[in-house]
């Protein structure tokens, strides 16, 4: 009796024991299976939410593509109406010119008769000094034969007294309108150069918009479509997931009906092996199934480590030693970001800083009498100013409010002459004006020239 319990619990242990250790080995590899799966689905959730990042951005984009549409078309508005007037500007300016031509005819024809009058008066002149005195006309008056040859040269004498006093109130008559003529001409000339450099000051802002406007336009279409291939990336990868995710749940559904089939063939097997050598195989199991009872599991750790690197910047540009000049100050705010090296407020690297700014939102003057060599937009500066002053010096004056542009390409301005207004165009992350000094072709410090 106590042989047949003994061979019954034996019977059961080996049961239990082949059994626990195939499904030790397929519950690992299940495992294994739900921790990758569950691994996909946060991939998963991660694309999702990047997906909704780029949804939101190319949302954004295209609010700001449609805000860029209508200012293209408010642009294309200014730039009918300036079309319009510089059409009108033209008109004036033919008109101006036509009257300048017409009042030079009649200075010269005004020339002519003074000119005319003046050989006149001098030939009256010469000949009352050759011939005679005043005294002459009373002889010639009194040396008459009759009455009537009297007073017929009291009037001649009275016909060529008056005819002269005529004369020389004509000449003077026409020397006031030659005058007022000559300075009218002067003022339409005025008019003619102030009308043609404020046509050109418009061009030069127009010109300097549009090519704002490119520039946004070119960003915001390249994020834009930057945006949509990272997006149409992330969809991809989503689906190529989503398709592991799939093929993973299929695994496991076939790797737990197969564990299941397997248990139940491995212990029915077991129970008849168990039924016919109930001794030997009790023993030889209890004994396996001891040492896997007793096996232990080790683990290996790893550490990891990470580099910094840092970068070493360099420049062409070559700062000047102070030196006397006759610069002046381009704005009356004060400095705040010296010429040298410091960190970007925009993209936060080192790197050389090539001019000086000055705080404020006031008017910018020219530092120096020059040439206008450019005014218009760039996607850093933004509208600017650079000026030629010769001998190898040039000064750019950057990030100037839109449409305060004041100079033209070719203008030749003074020193102190207000050229335009700060601003924050471009590359700017506040009002303020940055100026520049180049020495033949290479950015130098501006502060030993304006004495800082």
């Amino acid at each position: 009796m106590q042989k047949r319990l003994l061979a019954g619990v034996f019977v059961a242990a080996l049961m239990i024991n082949s059994s626990y250790l195939p499904l030790t080995v397929n519950a690992e590899t299940t495992e294994q299976l739900e921790q990758k799966k569950q691994e996909l689905e946060t991939q998963s959730t991660q694309i999702n939410s990047d997906i909704q990042e780029k949804e939101d951005q190319l949302g954004s984009l295209e609010t700001e593509k449609e805000t860029l549409t209508e200012d293209v078309k408010q642009l294309q508005l200014k730039i009918d109406g300036f079309v319009l007037q510089l059409q009108k500007e033209e008109k004036n300016l033919e008109e101006s010119k036509w009257k300048i031509e017409k009042l030079q005819t009649e200075i010269n024809s005004l020339k002519e008769l003074i000119l005319q009058r003046e050989k006149k008066l001098k030939s009256q002149a010469r000949a009352v000094q050759t011939d005679g005195n005043v005294s002459n006309l009373v002889d010639v008056v009194f040396s008459s034969g009759t009455f009537t040859d009297l007073v017929g040269r009291i009037g001649i004498v009275n016909q060529l007294v008056t005819a002269n006093k005529e004369i020389v109130i004509v000449q003077e008559n026409d020397k006031n309108l030659l005058e007022k003529n000559e300075k009218k001409a002067e003022e339409e000339k005025l008019a003619i150069e102030t009308l043609k450099s404020g046509i050109e000051v418009n061009k030069s802002n127009l010109v300097a918009q549009k090519s704002e406007l490119d520039d946004k336009i070119t960003k915001v279409a390249a994020a834009y479509d930057m945006t949509a291939l990272e997006k149409t990336a992330f969809v991809k990868e989503q689906q190529a997931v989503a398709a592991q995710t799939s093929m993973l749940s299929g695994e496991l559904e076939e790797k737990r009906e197969r564990i299941i089939e397997e248990e139940k063939t491995k212990q029915a097997a077991a129970q008849k092996a168990a039924e016919d050598s109930a001794g030997e195989i009790m023993s030889e199991e209890f004994e396996e199934e001891s040492l896997v009872v007793n096996k232990q599991d080790s683990s290996i750790s790893s550490t990891n480590s990470s580099l910094a690197g840092s970068e070493n910047p360099s420049s062409n540009e070559i700062p000047l030693e102070a030196s006397n000049s006759d610069f002046i100050r381009p704005s009356n705010g004060y400095t705040t970001s010296p010429f040298g090296y410091r960190i970007h407020p925009i993209t936060g690297e080192r790197k050389l800083h090539g001019g000086i700014d000055f705080a404020g939102g006031g008017q910018i003057v020219a530092a120096k009498s020059g040439t206008v060599l450019v005014a218009g937009y760039h996607s850093s500066w933004g509208y600017y100013v650079k000026i030629d002053h010769g001998n190898g010096f040039q000064t750019l004056y950057a990030h100037m409010k839109a449409g305060s542009l004041l100079v033209s390409p070719g203008q030749l301005v003074s020193q102190g002459q207000q050229i335009g207004t700060m601003g924050t165009t471009g590359a700017s992350t506040g009002v303020h004006l940055h100026f520049e000094v180049y020495d033949n072709n290479t950015r130098v410090d501006p502060a030993p020239y304006l004495a800082l």
